[in-house]
């Protein structure tokens, strides 16, 4: 009682502290989540999804660590453009060609590379739709599970058509904080379940509250990142739930 007492209390004080964060609907955020491609020849293979978030004054790209160390070939990022159409663009040019700039955090499943802009187009990009790290859930505190969190990312594809735009879901969480073995390296890390299970190329992608939708603000009062998606937790029983790394280990790692 008093440890569920403390918890409202943490988020009645986050709220309140945070009353100036924006909110932001799916179509912002679209802008904001890419997808990471592996490209080996002339083939460009989807491995996962990531955020670029900014601390003011830099600009970071995150996502999970073992999306970034699958990486063969070339990284390609894939931006949602007007209409729908992608636009494709290697990290390289957003890091002055110094490549596996990578850092893994080393307990959870998360890896930022800093993105630099190269010209005004992405200069515009980045200042416009880059996620406030203040805006980054720190407390180290499980969300409640009756509060509405929504998913967004970019699930595995043969090839990029015409058309091109992340997935959302709505969800749970169905657990607090727990300790688990990661589903790459077998070491462990506390995470939060999602009633949910996650799906192929999720991985990176950012959890949300508080997103607006049609005049509404779904779950909370402003929009925070309060986790990165990590894989599928499943049974013997066919039983699937995805595991999501909670948010305040960005702090960790974004300095």
């Amino acid at each position: 009682m008093i440890k569920h007492l403390l918890t409202i209390l943490i988020f009645a004080f986050f709220s309140v502290d945070s009353l100036s964060q924006k909110k932001y609907s799916t179509e912002d955020l679209s802008n904001m989540v890419i997808c990471i491609g592996d490209k080996v020849g002339d083939r460009i293979s989807w491995v996962g999804t990531a955020t670029i978030i900014n601390d003011s004054t830099k600009f970071f790209l995150l996502t999970a660590s073992h999306v970034s160390d699958s990486l063969k070939g070339e990284c390609i990022l894939i931006f949602r453009g007007d209409n729908d159409k992608p636009v494709f663009v290697p990290l390289e040019r957003f890091t002055g060609r110094i490549i596996n700039k990578w850092t893994n955090h080393k307990e959870a499943d998360i890896s930022v590379v800093q993105v630099l802009p190269f010209d005004k187009g992405s200069e515009d990009r980045l200042k416009q739709w880059s996620f406030p790290l203040k805006h980054v859930l720190k407390e180290k505190v499980a969300i409640p599970r009756e509060m509405t969190v929504i998913a967004m990312g970019y699930p595995i594809l043969d090839e990029v058509g015409q058309h091109f735009s992340p997935l959302t879901f709505n969800s749970f969480f169905s657990s607090g904080l727990l300790t688990l073995r990661r589903g790459d390296t077998r070491t462990q890390a506390v995470f939060q379940l999602l009633e949910n299970p996650s799906v192929q190329g999720y991985s990176g992608g950012p959890v949300f509250i508080g997103i607006e939708k049609a005049g509404v603000t779904v779950g909370w009062n402003q929009t925070t990142i309060v986790g990165i998606v990590h894989g599928t937790f499943r049974d013997n029983t066919g039983g699937k739930l995805a595991m999501i790394t909670p948010a305040y280990y960005i702090h960790e790692i974004v300095k």
